[in-house]
């Protein structure tokens, strides 16, 4: 029995150890808890005030804003153990009337970091106390306070707490980000005018450390200049007596609904700071030469396009569509190249416009951004795995199955030369090619108008193997004569689609996770079923009962794929050595003389993935990593980032793949989109 209830004990201690009990008092309900199930002697204990406020009802930042009272921690802990500062959450406007307070709202975490003594003793459990006070405020305020406690073992290790390691990681993988940025104020003209150097871009706000020097009220209109995000910013009555030589504070920056932090230091400047905005044409100031050299690199890029990675699976796709060509007289053969590229030209015209307007709205996007929505992905998925079905002869479009025979003879209209166009962008779009970094970060710094012309010219390029054969209508004489063998070659091509499916699929699931996995497949097995009724309904001249329930099907394969949300992006690649993207250690490295190689890459984008299986993870470029010592670093795209954006952007370019090789404080290399061994291994032996 003794044996039992120590066993019993052993069992309930891990569970009992990472919470304590709740306190409920006036509007708020309070605990402590903890990362692990025990305290490591020599090891940080994370701890955290976890509360769950009522509806309506906020707390207050450090610095409160206008009004309120942040939060208070008075500690009793055992001999040698010490309390870290206070981790609060990101900051939130909260207005009140003509006042502006700063707190937060729902259920916050407060994490405290709790150094546990070398000399700890193992074996034993110890008591960690905490008096917590704060005011707690709707229309009006009321100090609220709990004594909070928790029980922990001190053991040689210990495990993550089942029920609230999750939550203390989340909250603290949400603290403000330390990135080293450089940023300077001044006094102009009764204002305070700050410049934070490579600071992200979006719907930015300043929260200053200290409370009384910025009118937390006041509006805080932001522009860019030069690499620099500079805010003018109203003193309050504390800055305007005494002002200060320094001034700290968050960024924060929010982003289709995702918030980041950035911690800032700014330093008094004794020169005044540009105001002026970056110029919408920089580039065509510089004379006339420059503008024909950025279209005719988007002409170029856009033309090379064709023969990247990313767009393989449309080449196939218009492949299928040149094959019924075969037999069909010159101006068919026009009005397919002629549908085709207005199909390429309208959508990088619609593309084009909606990014402008988003970065115009403050988002920090770049080219591809649709493909980091997990929503726009299954729906691509979806559409290409109808097209493969099609393509195999589950269904027919515009055609009978009786007359597939005839329709295969036949063009298959300017609505689907058209359609396959405007696949062709959203599947290139992801990828930057040679000689495009150049003309699309001309764009996205340019007027709309010059902006869109650059896309178009890059569209033109792409369109330009197809236009051939409208320019040159007896190029379609070479076409082989039709006949069975083009059924065989459409089913062929199907493959082609499928495979593009598993692609998409592998991105789902990093970008949303097993769950997104699960819902696509479920939208995979539903869209089928409809293309199949679809069939049926053909087979039978037109059943409106079988297009009924095709038109049902496919409802529910796309309904469930708008729950699709983004989920931590897992790792890109199994080597070990790579490490996240990171701009302190990044400077850290080049002040010290190690080389660091930076991979900016997305799992969506197809030519970063063949660079990464064609050279990057082969074995022989890893060895020449270790050997020269050289850091690999990964800046991960694949769901939106905006300081990955910005830092994309600091090179000129507006896409991935990017990569870049630091040796030292100098400049960086930036090397070809598509790598090659040798490239990469003479690029590398540099450190050596």
């Amino acid at each position: 029995m003794l044996r039992f209830v120590l066993a019993f004990l052993l069992l309930i201690t891990p569970a009992a150890a990472q919470s304590g009990a709740w306190v409920t008092t006036g509007h708020a309900e309070s605990r402590l808890i903890a990362e692990k199930t025990a305290a490591v002697p020599g090891e940080t204990l994370w701890l955290a005030l976890d509360q769950q406020l009522e509806e309506g009802w906020h707390v207050y930042w450090k610095n409160p804003g206008d009004s309120g009272l942040p939060l208070e921690l008075s500690w009793t802990l055992p001999e040698g153990f010490e309390a870290g500062e206070i981790g609060y959450p990101l900051p939130h406007r909260l207005p009140l009337g003509p006042l502006m307070n700063f707190g937060h709202e729902g259920r916050p975490l407060f994490v405290v970091p709790i150094t546990v003594p070398v000399d700890a003793v193992t074996g034993q459990t110890v008591r960690i106390d905490v008096f917590a006070e704060w005011l707690i405020c709707l229309d009006v305020c009321i100090p609220e306070s709990a004594d909070l406690s928790l029980a922990i073992a001190v053991a040689e290790e210990a495990d993550d707490a089942p029920r609230t390691a999750a939550m203390i990681r989340e909250a603290r993988s949400a603290l403000p980000r330390e990135l080293g940025l450089e940023a300077r104020f001044a006094d102009q003209d009764g204002a305070i005018v700050l410049a934070i150097e490579g600071a992200p871009a979006g719907d930015a706000y300043i929260f200053p450390d200290e409370s009384g020097l910025i009118e937390p009220a006041a509006a805080q209109p932001s522009m860019r200049s030069d690499e620099d995000l500079v805010f003018t910013l109203t003193p309050a009555l504390k800055y305007r007596a005494a002002p200060p030589e320094a001034l700290s504070g968050v960024l924060v920056v929010s982003m289709q609904g995702q918030e980041v932090g950035v911690l800032f230091n700014a330093q008094r400047s004794d020169e005044a700071l540009s105001l002026a905005a970056v110029p919408a044409a920089a580039v065509a100031e510089e004379g006339v030469g420059n503008v024909v050299l950025i279209f005719a690199f988007a002409l170029l890029g856009g033309l090379v396009l064709n023969a990247m990675p990313c767009v393989f699976p449309i080449v196939f796709l218009k492949a299928a569509g040149i094959t019924q060509l075969a037999g069909a007289d010159r101006s068919e053969v026009r009005k397919d190249a002629y549908a085709y590229t207005a199909g390429v030209l309208a959508t990088f015209a619609a593309m084009a416009a909606l990014l402008l307007a988003l970065r115009g709205l403050g988002a920090e996007l770049g080219w591809g951004f649709h493909l980091q929505s997990p929503i726009a992905v299954g729906l691509f998925a979806v559409i290409v795995f109808l097209i493969g079905l099609n393509l195999a002869g589950l269904f027919e479009v515009g055609t009978s199955v009786q007359g597939a025979g005839q329709g295969l003879t036949q063009k298959k209209g300017a609505a689907g030369s058209f359609f396959t166009g405007l696949l062709a962008v959203l599947v290139a779009a992801p990828c930057i090619g040679p000689f495009l970094g150049l003309p699309i970060g001309y764009a996205l710094t340019a007027s709309p108008a010059a902006a869109i012309a650059v896309f178009l010219a890059l569209g033109f390029g792409l369109a330009l193997p197809y236009l051939a054969l409208a320019a040159a209508p007896q190029a379609a004489s070479l076409l082989p004569r039709p006949g069975a063998w083009m059924v065989r070659v459409k089913q062929l091509f199907s493959f082609a689609m499928f495979g593009t499916v598993v692609w998409l699929t592998w991105v789902v699931s990093l970008q949303a996770g097993p769950q997104g996995v699960l819902i696509l497949g479920v939208a995979l097995v539903a869209s089928s079923l409809a293309a199949w009724l679809y069939g049926l309904a053909q087979e039978q001249g037109g059943s409106t009962l079988l297009r009924a329930a095709a038109a049902l099907a496919i409802a529910i394969a796309l309904a469930p794929l708008f729950t699709l949300t983004a989920a931590p992006v897992a790792a890109a690649s199994t080597a070990t050595e790579k490490i996240p993207y990171d701009e302190a250690m990044l400077a850290q490295y080049r002040a010290e003389g190690t080389p660091v190689f930076i991979d900016f890459t997305a799992a969506w984008c197809v030519t970063c993935q063949y660079n990464k299986r064609v050279v990057l993870d082969t074995e022989p470029i890893k060895s020449l990593f270790a050997e020269t010592g050289t850091v690999f670093m990964v800046a991960d795209l694949t769901n939106p980032d905006p300081i990955i954006t910005a830092a994309i952007e600091r090179q000129g370019r507006s896409g991935v793949p990017l990569y870049l090789y630091y040796n030292g404080e100098a400049e960086p290399e930036i090397l070809p989109q598509i790598l090659t061994a040798e490239r990469v291994a003479q690029t590398l032996e540099q450190a050596g």
